[in-house]
């Protein structure tokens, strides 16, 4: 049962994550963003891992719905023995391709090569993809790096989600039963 829940608050917003990571993608969304709620619909999916989220209104809503969706990764992989430990992807669509490479490594760090050409993508500031990451990246442990490129700020968005899913389940796959480090410990 690897299976992990978190609730965060940062700055005053609130947040509440569950997931399953041997789900089948089923989601239950409230992020307060319908884009985000696709974004992390389409993370689901690709990951194969169950998950609700749930965030307050608020300024920093989406920073605490990141926080929280990591420190669910970091409980459902409690000493993270078993796991591949790493994962990488690359999705297209249409024009954009996005790469994602991640280390549950237990050193939270995040590199970001990408751009967005317009403020919005529906609801959603593109300037708050960055800080969702670094949210996710210090609550679950994990390394990650993203670079992408395109034209369509949707394309672009939607392919760095999918390749993180699939970059996640491939990094919690389970291989083996020590933990996955020369030095026997994350």
């Amino acid at each position: 049962m690897r299976k992990g829940t978190a609730e965060m608050e940062v700055r005053g917003c609130r947040a509440r994550v569950s997931l399953d990571l041997d789900g089948s993608g089923k989601v239950n969304l409230q992020s307060g963003s319908a884009f985000l709620d696709h974004m992390l619909h389409a993370f689901s999916r690709t990951a194969s891992l169950d998950l609700e989220a749930q965030a307050g209104a608020g300024f920093f809503r989406l920073e605490a719905l990141g926080a929280a969706l990591g420190g669910a990764l970091s409980e459902a992989l409690l000493d993270r023995s078993g796991i591949r430990r790493y994962g990488s992807a690359a999705v297209p669509m249409d024009e954009a391709l996005a790469e994602v490479a991640l280390d549950f490594s237990g050193r939270p760090y995040l590199v970001f090569a990408a751009e967005f050409q317009g403020r919005r993508i529906g609801d959603l500031e593109t300037q708050d993809i960055r800080p969702f990451l670094e949210a996710v990246c210090v609550g679950a442990r994990l390394t990650l790096h993203v670079r992408c490129y395109g034209e369509n700020d949707h394309h672009k968005a939607e392919s760095i989600f999918k390749a993180l899913g699939f970059a996640v389940k491939q990094a919690v796959t389970r291989e083996g039963s020590g933990v996955p480090s020369t030095k026997g410990v994350i």
